[in-house]
Formats: C-alpha cells, structure tokens, sequence
C-alpha cells in the first residue's frame, strides 16, 4: 500500500488559493510598496528577475505533491494572481524541464491571459522546448495560432518555432517554419513584427542558405520594426546591399506617389 507520509498529506491539503496567497505574501514581502507600478492587466512589484527567480529555490508548502497538484495550483495563480511577478514565477517554474502533454496543453492556455513581451518570451521558452520534444503535438498548435486573432498567439507561432538557435538539438526543416515567417509579414502589431525579425535572426544562424533567399524575396516586406534583427547576423557586404536596396525601393515608391504612377 502506498502510504503518505504527514509531509505529503499536509501538502494535499493546501488549496490553490492558500498557495497563491503564499506565493503572493512571499513576493510582496521582498518589495517596495513605492515601486509598485499599477498597468491595465496588473501591478508590477518591480522586482529584480534574479530576485523572483530565486524564490524558486526556497520550499513552498504546496510544491512536490505531484505533478497534477502542482499544475492546479500554477495554473490558478497565473490565471487569477494581479502581480506580474506571481504570474511570471509560474512560468519560471515550467521552464527548462521535460512538461508532460497535460502540462503543456494548459500552459498554452496561459497565452490567452498575456498582455506583455516580458511574459509571452517566457511561454516561448516552454513552447520552443516542447517543440523540440514532441512536434507533432506543438506544430500545430503553433500553426493555429499564426492566424489567431490575438497578437500574443501570432507572435508565439514564431518565437516559439526556436527561441535561441543555441539551445536547439533538433530543429523543424525550414520548409515548415519560414511559410509561418511569411504569413505574418504584413502583420501590423508591433509586438508580431519585433518577433519576427528575432525569428528570422534565429533561422539564419539554422539555416543560412534558405534564410538568406527569404530574406532576399521579400526584402521590401520585411518592416522596419523586424528588419534590424532579422539581419542582424548577415556579414557586412550583405547588409550594405540589402540597405542600399531597400533605399532605393522606398526612394521609387515615394516619386511614383508623387508622380501619381504607384
């Protein structure tokens, strides 16, 4: 018979709200209440990340019952927590670990209660790595959401693909990835375009060849908010003649306005 010990039984016993109440208090106790910073989805302690990294480090009472627990009560606190940092801290907690196909499909939740950069790069790094451990349940995930009416679900169908190239042991064939680059192109959140050219950037240093083409045919549609990063590892001579490129390109398009010819 499988026996709990009094440990375990205790942390059977605590519910997602008493855990995000701790989470909270523990977080609340390490900062300045002048600090706070009050935004239109929630507040920000504005803690350091080492700092909320590290809390992490430190025994909770509800952490390591099982697996299950520990996903309800994270998954409560990102959903239901008004701190940035409580919902951050549950992202920290799934990264660089091995997420079971039951962790991941609710991690993916999580995206329909982003509202910033700071958290949809942290859910990047969960996906890029459950990419890479089981692509036939993320791809498409990822490929629904590169049409998704949310701008946090764009973004995540390309930073998603890869995060760093450094980190990547097995990578897509580019074939699957850069259609996903070129659906979104003319996407006009700010947020999207700053995605991908970070994926572009990473796909050059996979992939240089089949990048460089790319980058090559759609020169003019690669917006300036993606183009600084997106080229950021092409040698010098190729930078040069892309830039000189692209002046000329908008240089025609200005006279032919002018001309009434575009």
């Amino acid at each position: 018979m499988n026996m709990k010990s009094e440990k375990e039984r205790s942390k059977d016993s605590v519910t997602p709200v008493a855990a995000l109440a701790e989470v909270t208090g523990r977080l609340l106790a390490l900062a300045d209440s002048r600090k706070v910073k009050t935004e239109e989805h929630f507040k920000r302690m504005r803690l350091p990340v080492p700092l909320v990294r590290g809390e992490l480090k430190k025994p909770y009472s509800f952490v390591g019952t099982s697996r299950e627990s520990d996903l309800r009560i994270w998954d409560y606190a990102w959903n239901n927590s008004e701190w940035y940092e409580v919902m951050h801290l549950a992202v920290y907690f799934y990264q660089g670990r091995t997420i079971t196909p039951a962790e991941c499909v609710t991690i993916q939740s999580w995206v329909d209660r982003c509202f910033c950069w700071e958290h949809s790069d942290g859910l990047s790094k969960i996906f890029a790595d459950a990419l890479e451990n089981d692509p036939d349940a993320m791809l498409p995930v990822l490929q629904r959401w590169n049409s998704a009416a949310s701008l946090w679900k764009r973004r995540q169908s390309l930073v998603g693909l890869i995060e760093y190239a450094s980190k990547r042991k097995r990578v897509l064939p580019v074939e699957l990835m850069l259609p996903l680059v070129e659906n979104l192109l003319n996407d006009e959140e700010y947020y999207v375009q700053k995605g991908l050219g970070w994926t572009l950037r990473e796909l050059y240093t996979l992939y240089p060849e089949a990048t460089f083409r790319f980058m090559d045919e759609h020169l003019h549609a690669i917006s300036p908010t993606a183009y600084s990063a997106a080229t950021a590892k092409l040698d010098k001579t190729a930078r040069t003649e892309f830039k000189r490129r692209r002046v000329e390109y908008r240089k025609m398009k200005g006279a032919g306005r002018h001309t009434g010819t575009v």
